[in-house]
């Protein structure tokens, strides 16, 4: 399983990196463009967002909306998110979730696209290798660290040491598994081919990357029951800026999805009128 982890010191998109700060504000930009609501007293600082004033209890901090998450709609929007969902759904039992394999495979494909709807989203996440302390590994999971550093800084926690050793090898399963044995074409022996057999599938470095991103930031959005009464169904999640809001236990902030009106979104279809949800975060009182 060695050669997971890679060096990349660029953007997702393959672009410089440009500053965290100057990422925040134009993933803030891109979002409130979507219709999306942004708390004017919160900053970025240190791969979090935090308060630059007390905040009063039961404060909208952020409103999302459900069009500036990445969810399986856009998994199967695409050829190797749909593909590769429609593998791991196949394949034998593993301890992934066959949605969370296809999320991260749609990750590891769309990140790196300049033109994703989604770029600036993708400025704010961590990559491995990075030269600074936002970028470093360790703000994944231990699953991502070189197996040196891995072995060095888990000496002593062996029960540890081998939960990420075997998540490591799960997360290679599980992309074999997909990609048949890591089977790989190149565009030019796709022209022609139809959608499902010319899937070209992100390295293996990437899926990891991308894996490591969705089990530690997606959310669980509990969507409404349905008209029948049938049980409320969860969205599977990547949410802007709400995965900054990190936290002490015992957290002092919740998130659920809201209709909103018409008004308060950048589109007025029945589809984003009657869908377009926000996870929204409120903040504990004194909260600074």
């Amino acid at each position: 399983v060695r050669g997971v982890v890679s060096d990349w010191h660029v953007s997702a998109t393959g672009s410089p990196r440009m500053s965290r700060a100057d990422a925040y504000a134009d993933a803030r930009s891109w979002v409130q463009s979507n219709g999306g609501r942004v708390c004017p007293h919160l900053a970025y600082s240190n791969s979090s967002l935090v308060a630059t004033e007390d905040i009063a209890a039961e404060s909208l901090l952020l409103s999302i909306p459900l069009g500036c998450c990445v969810t399986q709609r856009d998994v199967l929007a695409s050829t190797v998110g749909r593909q590769a969902l429609r593998s791991a759904e196949s394949a034998p039992a593993s301890s992934t979730a066959a949605a969370d394999v296809g999320l991260a495979f749609f990750l590891a494909a769309d990140a790196f696209d300049e033109t994703s709807f989604f770029a600036p989203y993708y400025s704010l996440l961590p990559l491995l290798g990075g030269s600074g302390e936002e970028d470093d590994p360790r703000a994944l999971l231990p699953r991502s660290w070189p197996a040196a550093e891995l072995a060095s800084l888990l000496t002593g926690s062996a029960a540890t040491l081998v939960a990420a050793e075997a998540a490591r090898r799960s997360v290679v399963a599980d992309y074999d598994a997909v990609t048949g044995g890591r089977r790989r074409c190149s565009p030019r022996e796709d022209e022609g081919r139809e959608a499902v057999q010319s899937v070209c599938w992100p390295s293996l470095a990437r899926y990891s990357w991308a894996s490591a991103i969705v089990t530690s930031r997606a959310f669980s959005l509990a969507t409404a029951p349905t008209c029948g009464g049938e049980a409320a169904a969860a969205v599977e999640a990547l949410v802007p800026l709400a995965d900054l809001l990190n936290h002490a236990r015992r957290r002092e902030t919740s998130y659920h999805l809201a209709r909103l009106p018409a008004e308060t979104t950048t589109e007025t279809t029945t589809e984003t009128a009657a869908a377009a949800a926000a996870a929204v975060a409120a903040a504990a009182a004194g909260a600074a």
